[in-house]
């Protein structure tokens, strides 16, 4: 075997790592069947559904090219399955695994073969089966033929699709104004997330790493991917992209993650240096603000990465929001006739990520060819980025020009950006003189926004500026009973005036309080009564004490028996993620900070990982007592740590 520390490079021996993550992961999940659903806290990867593992194990690893991983599913149904179901999982174990935060570029072989779509179905129905069948069977044999079957039969069909449309690839690399390593293209707090796609010319050496001067692109769309813009990705090895000297997942782990690490910094610097020495065009070519137009006959509709769960159906409707709901409805109904651009505003929590997700759902619903993007101002900072590294500007232009309504979350944090306030102020121009749909969002309105260039914030104001605050006791109740109808749960009327008088600033609060209470409730095996809330809430912070994450940081790491440095770390064992993940979500719960600033905190990592931790441990607090009690004490701990 190959000496790791020889080895040139992570993206080297991917295909050989993902392998051996692949085979821990099923491995895992074989020998979690028989055990207690409450006993792997910390547990180091999700758990996975038969079916789930049989679309895992139909996935080929092409390459790494950057942060962005390429990976082939033999049929364009399985990647739509692996898309939907699995892209999350697997952005999120890369992440735990190799520490390297990705995002998934993933193709499909074309066969040409019109049924291949109900074989697959068929052949991935029996593999389903084989797969139910062989988590009954016993010891870690099975497991090790099933997952080392499934990897022989995928190798070898990956590399000639890629390599013959290589022409046709767009790439994407970190936002050199996050922290190294943060993922590109990071959803917003729904957790949704749009696969990427890069290329890279085959053979190439890891000193070729794609730069700024990159210029070979053509942008054409392409057949199996997910954005109408993203062409087919080239393989730098040879079939299935195996690396002739791949060494072992831990080797990996334990010898070459400084290098790579290392390596993150550097390639950040590089990055950072080419922004400042003009990668960006100091003045738009003229028409460059019309409207630019794809091919109609190849082009797709760009995701709108809309939360399906924030609808106006969901949307509860008080003094504090009545406006800016009817307003949002409006612009929805009549898209750049009523108002536009629609400017909505007001501090974390009180609903606006829901109003802006519930205009596009509803838009599409009243027109279902209507193409909506909705989008973070961090990850429109990040793909302009990418644009500007991998020279695919006029592909970054597409996406967000050819849309007919565009939804920008959170726009203040585009403060300290030159370049990409310059590229939003065209894109801006570009869709209001073609009469489109612009919404924003921020925590404070338009003339507060000093940060911001003059021309931008004049723009935001030329439209309806609207505000939401913090809800009056009868909406807050009127929350609480919309989202108890939405669990499923019978909510007395005394729990939720306890709720409803207790915390009265923050709908996230509000909504946590509740959760709280339900899942005290559901481990307790009893019904849910005042007596029974009072219990459950009587740690969580009312708003009384100002929650900071470095003292949450301190709490939970004292109490686990770890360093801070450990807590924010790279750590992978159960000890220390288990420990994260609660301290992650315990911000969440008594902070208002943004999922960027929380990621920030914990040593720079994306605000998808604190999504994914909070997810992880908000299922746990329904299921696992242990859990319960840790978050329940740890929460009476940061608050008392907090006020002295």
């Amino acid at each position: 075997m190959t000496d790791p520390t020889n080895s040139s490079s992570l993206e080297a021996h991917f295909p050989g790592l993902w392998n051996a993550i692949i085979k821990e992961w099923v491995d895992e999940n074989a020998r979690a069947i028989n055990q207690p659903p409450d006993s792997p806290i910390g547990r180091r990867y999700p758990a996975l559904s038969p079916k789930k593992r049989s679309m895992l194990l139909q996935i080929t690893p092409i390459t790494l090219i950057g942060n962005i991983a390429v990976l082939q599913t033999p049929s364009k149904w399985i990647k739509e399955e692996v898309e939907r179901d699995l892209a999350q999982p697997i952005k999120d174990v890369l992440a735990s695994r190799l520490q390297i935060n990705t995002t998934l570029a993933i193709s499909s072989r074309e066969d040409g073969n019109s049924n291949s779509s109900s074989e697959d179905r068929q052949n991935s129905q029996a593999h389903e089966e084989h797969q139910q069948s062989f988590d009954t069977s016993t010891g870690d044999n099975a497991v090790k033929q099933q997952s080392n079957s499934a990897t022989n039969s995928n190798h070898g069909a990956s590399a000639h699709n890629l390599l013959a449309n290589r022409d046709n690839r767009s790439a994407r690399e970190e936002d050199p104004n996050t922290a190294e390593g943060d993922v590109i293209g990071a959803r917003n707090d729904s957790g949704f997330s749009a696969t990427e796609h890069s290329q890279q010319q085959p053979n190439s050496r890891t000193s070729n790493r794609i730069t700024a001067s990159t210029s070979r692109f053509a942008g054409h769309s392409s057949r199996g991917f997910n954005d109408y813009d993203r062409p087919r990705a080239s393989s730098r090895r040879g079939q299935g992209g195996q690396s002739n000297d791949a060494f072992s997942l831990d080797e990996w782990i334990d010898i070459k993650e400084p290098e790579a690490q290392a390596a993150a910094i550097a390639n950040t610097k590089r990055r950072n240096e080419f922004l400042r020495q003009g990668g960006i065009e100091p003045q738009a070519r003229p028409g460059a603000t019309a409207p630019i137009t794809g091919n109609p006959g190849r082009e797709t509709e760009p995701e709108t990465l809309l939360n399906k769960n924030y609808t106006f159906e969901t949307f509860v409707i008080g003094s504090s929001n009545n406006f800016a709901n009817a307003a949002c409805r409006a612009v929805a109904e009549s898209p750049a006739k009523a108002y536009n651009p629609l400017f909505i505003w007001g501090e974390s929590g009180l609903g606006k990520t829901h109003l802006l997700h519930a205009i596009g759902h509803y838009a599409k619903e009243l027109r279902p060819n209507m193409r909506v993007r909705y989008v973070s101002s961090e990850e429109l900072t990040n793909d302009f980025i990418n644009s500007i590294a991998t020279d695919t500007r006029e592909a970054f232009k597409r996406r967000y020009r050819n849309v007919d309504m565009l939804i920008v979350d959170d726009i203040q944090f585009l403060e300290g950006k030159e370049s990409t306030q310059e590229e939003f102020f065209h894109t801006f121009n570009a869709l209001h003189q073609a009469n489109k749909q612009i919404v924003l969002s921020s925590d404070r309105p338009p003339k507060k926004l000093t940060t911001l260039e003059d021309r931008l914030r004049t723009r935001f104001e030329g439209g309806l500026t609207t505000d939401v605050t913090s809800p009056d006791l009868e909406t807050r109740i009127a929350i609480l009973t919309k989202k108890a109808q939405i669990e499923g749960i019978q909510l007395p009327e005394d729990v939720k005036q306890l709720i409803a008088n207790r915390y009265d600033t923050s709908i996230r609060v509000l909504e946590g309080a509740l959760i709280r209470v339900i899942a005290y409730c559901s481990l307790g095996d009893e019904p849910i009564s005042l007596e029974a809330a009072e219990i459950a809430l009587r740690d969580i912070n009312n708003g009384s004490v100002e929650v900071t994450p470095q003292a949450v940081i301190e709490v939970v790491a004292h109490y686990y028996n770890l360093t801070t440095d450990e807590l924010v770390g790279k750590g992978r064992s159960k000890r220390f993620v288990h420990a994260r993940q609660i301290a992650m979500y315990l911000c969440r719960e008594l902070t208002d900070l943004s999922l960027p600033k929380l990621g920030a905190a914990f040593g720079g990592r994306d605000h998808t990982t604190v999504m994914y931790a909070e997810r992880r441990i908000r299922e746990s607090l329904t299921e696992n007592k242990q859990v319960f009690d840790q978050v329940q004490e740890l929460t009476q701990k940061i608050e008392n740590h907090a006020r002295n």
